[in-house]
């Protein structure tokens, strides 16, 4: 049956679309060729107006379903409306935005909205932005700023042997190699789950990219153990034995309270984080989590 798409002008900002579409060029290499039925949509708003006889993936771009989708529809990086009248034969699908649906969906409705308010909370936001401190915002980053020490602090009573390992292994060169690791596993990462989203039903991607991220976090928690605790062992050089602040734990919490400060400054805060996250990642990565065998061997002249 014929199908009818209209596409209006772009509305996100050029850095995240250049992102996703360097991401959108790479799945397109890897992936397999999509069928004649289904409609790809990349950094543009999307109306589907007719029938597709196939499913709908959009990736930077939200997309209003007025007609009829036989497929699934998959939104990343959008909102979904599915308003009176428009049908999905499938699931809808919807990751970092919201889905209106006044219409009718056959399959089950899932969005993911709340990871991506995690998400810029943890990354690209700052309580004390615009001039004013967010008490709600503030409460958030303080919360998410102690998930990371009890997690830390659990890793260093149950795991002290690999926590020290990783931490004794840190130096310039290694945190070199760390940060291009971790780099390479969010990239790998974020292509990863655009393509499950692309490739895969619904239902198997959504736990899929629910393992990817758990596996994800995992590593961010335990190189940022490594990373505090090393930090802190250098702010704490003068402990004695006996006194609050020797030993491990105290290293820890010692060293992320000048990351945890600086991720609540506007601008540089944010980056600042998102450096160590991502040192964090490549430690956990290079060290294959403290077992002493690094996962890459780098050769030296």
């Amino acid at each position: 049956m014929p199908r009818r798409a209209e596409r209006g002008r772009p509305n996100r900002a050029p850095g995240a679309s250049a992102a996703l579409a360097a991401l959108a060029a790479l799945l397109l290499l890897s992936a397999p060729p999509a069928r004649a039925e289904d409609v790809v949509s990349f950094g543009k708003p999307l109306t589907v107006s007719g029938d597709v006889d196939g499913s709908v993936v959009s990736i930077d771009g939200s997309v209003t379903v007025t007609g009829r989708v036989r497929g699934d529809l998959v939104v990343l990086g959008g909102d979904a409306a599915v308003p009176e009248g428009g049908r999905v034969g499938g699931d809808l699908l919807v990751v970092g935005g919201s889905g209106t649906v006044a219409g009718s969906v056959a399959g089950r409705v899932l969005t993911v909205s709340a990871l991506e308010a995690a998400f810029l909370a943890e990354i690209r936001t700052s309580p004390l932005q615009g001039g004013g401190i967010s008490l709600l915002l503030a409460a958030f980053r303080l919360l998410l700023l102690a998930f990371w020490l009890a997690g830390g602090l659990a890793l260093v009573r149950w795991k002290p042997r690999r926590i020290q390992s990783a931490a004794g292994a840190i130096s310039a060169g290694e945190l070199a190699i760390a940060a291009v690791l971790g780099l390479s596993a969010v990239l790998s990462g974020i292509l990863l789950a655009t393509f499950f989203l692309a490739a895969l039903p619904s239902q198997a991607a959504v736990v899929l990219i629910g393992l990817l991220a758990s596996s994800v976090v995992g590593a961010k928690l335990f190189g940022l153990a490594a990373l505090f605790v090393a930090a802190g062992r250098v702010m704490n050089a003068g402990a004695r034995r006996g006194s609050a602040l020797f030993g491990d734990p105290a290293a820890l919490a010692v060293g992320l309270l000048p990351f945890g400060l600086a991720s609540l400054v506007p601008v540089v805060g944010p980056l600042v984080w998102g450096a160590v996250s991502l040192l964090g990642i490549g430690l956990s990565i290079r060290t294959a989590f403290g077992s002493g065998d690094p996962v890459v061997t780098v050769a030296r002249a």
